[in-house]
């Protein structure tokens, strides 16, 4: 049978050690194997090259023609296609087009379904990751990828629009209107809000940001655990979580759910980044459960410092609750919020104060340019640290063994002489070369103290950035429709009570995108200190421990 083809619509710099497949935009790849699971394929590059690749960043443009004899001759009736692709009279079907993205109300059988990769169990359930999800992780952990929607998912190295958002093949303004941001700057379907519901803004000295109106609160991920239902069909791994906000020590949560349902509310602004693993052989081993874990404490920790996302009641329901009729009260409630989309901006309660056009605009393209180089920057960090690693593992140690095994020969040869005066110089070479060969297993061993924690921390912001051109695409829209409305008035077709609505709601989401980019710049300080904290006080350790070494050694000549 031949095999499926698909072009790429994006760049995607795969994570060789996880087995994934690298690819650049328009490049044509082979589908080996559509049954990998969570959203990934395993494909084959045109240069023979082999790897799993996520299924939202490529397109079918061919299906693998069906292994049947030729068709009888022409009949006078039109045949009939089944769903499948194929007719009565087994000619094969046009080309398959891209299925369209499951849509909320899809996922009430998600929640539901008893084999969504979850256990909802009560008093103390620990549930399951990387079920069936329409994922990227970061990388994002690579992880990663987020979940398209409306529309494709953006390369931030791609062609750059006006205010640095990307220009794709599909109407972004449309994807704006779907999501109700047009009706929303039109005055359409607006919901009364209470003011415990509102979000805040407010003015500072760093500019425009979240106001923090709950007390902030923790979460911690830990003992990951081997599970299985199906009377033992399907195995996967559960995590327990520990949030500060409850008493309950292990508490129940789907996290594909969960994350379907914030993609689902926020996606049109705020960025998500979870890099969900594939589910392939070797996915039970301790490093990748160890290292699935840490990727999702990553994920939970922004998502519960976020001053925003942190305080949706649905966050705290699935963080919280291990009652199975409190459990689906929430989940229905959840289903039915009527502030998804667009119309979160109802929530917003900006500064009452215009704000200046120009201003915004070069905000908007100060900070595009600030994520287009950072993203360069994160991939070269990325790439010299792997390669660094890679060094460690392989030509540092070998090459600190070779030290280590010629002083060794020496000490081996001077040994022939049983002279007193010349054993206490056999023995300090001898330990010389122990120490060496001790070395080059601590430079073995130092990559996942030193560089692999860096590297993933890396990736999760490769995945941010990669979200923020459509953040800011959905501004763009804003103002595009605002100007629009303007040109309106001056025609005729609109009178200035009506366009002064407009601006006022436009300057509602130029508030709340300014609120989010401020955000992000404090999130990133507090991570990126952290980050480098972390990475400098292992590199002090290690070459303590190796400078340790060599002064011990350096001490046997003392007596020799």
């Amino acid at each position: 049978m031949a095999e499926l083809q698909v072009n790429c619509l994006y760049d995607f710099d795969g994570d060789e050690l996880n087995g994934e497949l690298s690819f650049s935009s328009g490049e044509i790849l082979n589908i080996i194997r559509q049954d990998i699971g969570d959203g990934w394929w395993e494909a084959r590059s045109q240069d023979g090259r082999q790897g799993l690749v996520p299924e939202t960043y490529v397109e079918v443009i061919s299906a693998p023609e069906p292994q049947f004899p030729p068709p009888p001759p022409p009949m006078v009736a039109e045949p009939a296609f089944t769903s499948n692709g194929s007719s009565g009279h087994h000619q094969a079907g046009p080309p398959p087009q891209t299925q369209p993205q499951q849509s909320f109300d899809d996922w009430d059988d998600d929640w539901d379904d008893d084999d969504d990769g979850s256990s909802n169990s009560t008093g103390g359930a620990s549930q399951q990751v990387g079920g069936q999800c329409d994922l990227a992780g970061q990388g994002n952990f690579g992880l990663a990828a987020a979940t398209r929607r409306e529309g494709k998912q953006i390369s931030p190295g791609s062609e750059m629009s006006k205010y640095g958002t990307v220009k794709s093949s599909f109407n972004r303004f449309s994807h704006f209107a779907k999501s109700g941001g047009e009706a929303f700057l039109m005055g359409q379907g607006e919901e009364r809000v209470s003011d415990s519901d509102k979000i805040r803004i407010i003015e500072t000295d760093d500019g425009m940001v979240w106001l923090n109106q709950d007390a902030a609160y923790t979460c911690t991920v830990t003992s990951p655990k081997k599970e299985s239902k199906m009377k033992g069909l399907k195995s996967y791994i559960a995590y327990q979580l520990t949030p500060s906000v409850s008493s309950n020590e292990f508490v129940c949560i789907a996290w594909t759910s969960l994350y379907n349902y914030l993609i689902f509310s926020f996606c049109i602004f705020f960025h998500f980044c979870l890099r969900l693993f594939v589910e392939v052989k070797w996915r039970y081993e301790s490093e990748f459960v160890q290292e699935r874990m840490r990727q999702l404490q990553y994920w939970v920790n922004r998502m519960v410092r976020h001053p925003v996302i942190s305080r949706s009641d649905v966050l705290h329901h699935f963080l919280t609750c291990t009652d199975d009729k409190k459990w689906k009260v929430g989940k229905r409630k959840a289903e039915k919020d009527e502030f998804q989309g667009a119309k979160f901006f109802q929530l917003v309660e900006p500064p009452n104060r215009a704000l200046e056009p120009r201003d915004i605009e070069g905000k908007m393209e100060n900070f595009c340019k600030f994520v287009l180089n950072m993203t360069e920057n994160v991939k070269t960090l990325i790439t010299v640290h792997h390669d660094y690693a890679k060094k460690q593992l392989g030509p540092f140690k070998r090459e600190y063994s070779k030290i280590g095994n010629s002083l060794k020969h020496l000490a081996q040869t001077f040994n022939m002489d049983a002279t007193p005066h010349s054993g206490g110089l056999t023995a300090a070479i001898d330990y010389t070369g122990d120490a060496y060969n001790e070395i080059g297993e601590m430079f073995e061993k130092q990559p996942p103290r030193e560089a692999y924690p860096l590297i993933e921390a890396l990736y999760e912001y490769k995945g941010i950035l990669q979200t923020y051109p459509e953040v800011l695409k959905v501004h763009e829209g804003a103002i595009g429709r605002a100007k629009e409305c303007i040109k309106a008035q001056e025609e005729g077709k609109m009178n200035e009570t009506e366009v002064t609505s407009v601006l006022t709601r436009a300057d509602t989401i130029s508030y709340a995108t300014l609120a989010e980019m401020n955000n992000f710049q404090r999130d990133r300080v507090i991570d990126f200190k952290s980050m480098m904290q972390q990475y400098l006080r292992e590199q002090i350790d290690f070459y303590k421990n190796l400078t340790e070494k060599l002064e011990t050694a350096l001490h046997h000549y003392d007596n020799a």
